[in-house]
């Protein structure tokens, strides 16, 4: 009968048996779960991401270098055709990374890479069009290039933003989870290890024994796994808070290079249509504005960081310096003297436009980079705080289930 002091004991044991195994078997279960969502944000969700965000640069770099090059004349500098060039190749590897990466139940995903995918090869068609028509001087090119921006800004563009901002949102729900440590797991340690600290108690009143070995042996078992648990969950939650608050860092320097390279891009166009186009202008204030804002927020965050503080200032300084270039441009413009606005535009002076949006486009290109690094390292370290504790939780908790077993039968063999 459970009623019993033999049924009590029984029931007791078979308790603690189950509740034992099943601690040791969920802090494996949740140690593999929180394994397998690292290595996808390692491999998967962080490398598509980084691929959207070069496929978006890319292509952005690519147009402003095809409207630069058409504002220097019939033949581009060797130096803006060599950007153009590497623009188209580099969006082009970004997209066979982007496709690769892309699962292939995301029919979305796989649709905006389709779609940038046919821009692109329509685009740099329209854009050889242009420059050939350029080299002969027809002015017919003007509608050419007009055409290119227009589908790079109207179709190739957007989408490869809604793609970046997919998987940028995909990678910070996977970072948020990491952020947690395993409470649920680590409670229902800490409740085993009460509940056989518990059982041994009311041994002691029952046999009128001080200390039951086994259950000495599984309470420091479970203490053992609840210490483990606790500490490696804590350490790979730090790591993963540490991670997503530099992947959150790189998504405001990755925002702020896509508003440089619009703003770039307005300031060529509105150029090229010689400001019959004041949309381009107003853009182009707007885009600047909110970069600034993006860089001031971001100084606080770097406060600490000395390399980081010198990187930052470098390029608000070259913030600072392209819109001083592109004020010279537009006083040169409105007295009439187009041909000098657009040696401030596209010239190779280093205090010119193209110079200083070239210097702030390296720089938070650069950021990018250092705080790629530094999300990686948080990610291993992530990872090497669990390592063996998916083995060890199972292993530890069938090991305690065999000392509470030790612990138990010896008392109910007395009933016998």
């Amino acid at each position: 009968m459970v009623s019993s002091t033999p049924g009590k004991l029984a029931l007791i044991g078979v308790g603690l048996i189950t509740i034992v195994l099943l601690a040791g078997a969920l802090t494996s279960v949740a140690i593999v779960a929180r394994e397998k969502r690292i290595d996808t944000l390692h491999l998967e969700t962080g490398p598509l991401t980084n691929s959207a965000q070069e496929l978006y640069s890319s292509l952005s770099i690519a147009d402003a270098a095809a409207t630069a090059g058409f504002l220097s004349g019939r033949v581009a500098p060797q130096a803006i055709r060599y950007r153009y060039r590497q623009a188209i190749g580099e969006a082009s590897t970004a997209l066979i990374s982007a496709a690769n990466g892309i699962s292939a139940n995301d029919t979305q995903s796989q649709e905006l890479l389709a779609e940038i995918s046919r821009g692109l090869s329509t685009y740099t068609g329209i854009a050889s069009t242009a420059r050939a028509n350029s080299r002969v001087g027809n002015a017919v090119g003007v509608s050419y290039i007009n055409e290119s921006s227009a589908l790079m800004h109207d179709t190739m563009l957007p989408a490869a933003q809604h793609l970046y901002t997919k998987q940028a949102d995909a990678q910070a729900n996977t970072q948020q989870s990491l952020a947690r440590p395993p409470w649920t797991t680590i409670a229902l340690c800490m409740f085993t290890l009460v509940a056989l600290i518990g059982a041994q108690m009311y041994l002691t009143r029952l046999s009128h024994r001080r200390f039951n070995p086994g259950l000495i042996v599984a309470s420091a078992l479970m203490a053992l796994l609840a210490i483990w648990l606790s500490i490696a969950g804590l350490l790979s939650a730090n790591a993963s808070a540490n991670e997503m608050a530099s992947a959150e860092s790189m998504d405001a320097l990755v925002r702020a290079r896509i508003l440089a390279q619009q703003a770039r891009a307005d300031e060529t166009l509105g150029l090229l249509r010689r400001d019959s186009d004041t949309q381009s202008e107003q853009e182009y204030a707007q885009h600047t504005a909110e970069l600034a804002r993006i860089l001031d927020g971001f100084r606080a965050t770097t406060a600490q960081n000395d390399a980081a503080d010198a990187q930052l200032n470098d390029a608000i300084a070259a913030l600072d310096g392209w819109e001083s270039a592109h004020r010279d441009q537009r006083q040169r413009l409105g007295a009439g003297d187009y041909v000098g606005a657009v040696d401030v535009a596209v010239g190779g002076g280093p205090h010119d436009a193209a110079a200083q949006f070239t210097r702030l486009d390296d720089t938070l290109e650069s950021g990018i980079a250092s705080l790629r690094g530094q999300s990686s390292e948080y990610i291993a370290r992530s990872s090497s705080s669990l390592s063996h504790l998916d083995v060890g939780g199972a292993t530890l908790g069938v090991l305690c289930g065999f000392a509470v077993g030790a612990g138990i039968w010896p008392r109910l063999s007395e009933y016998q």
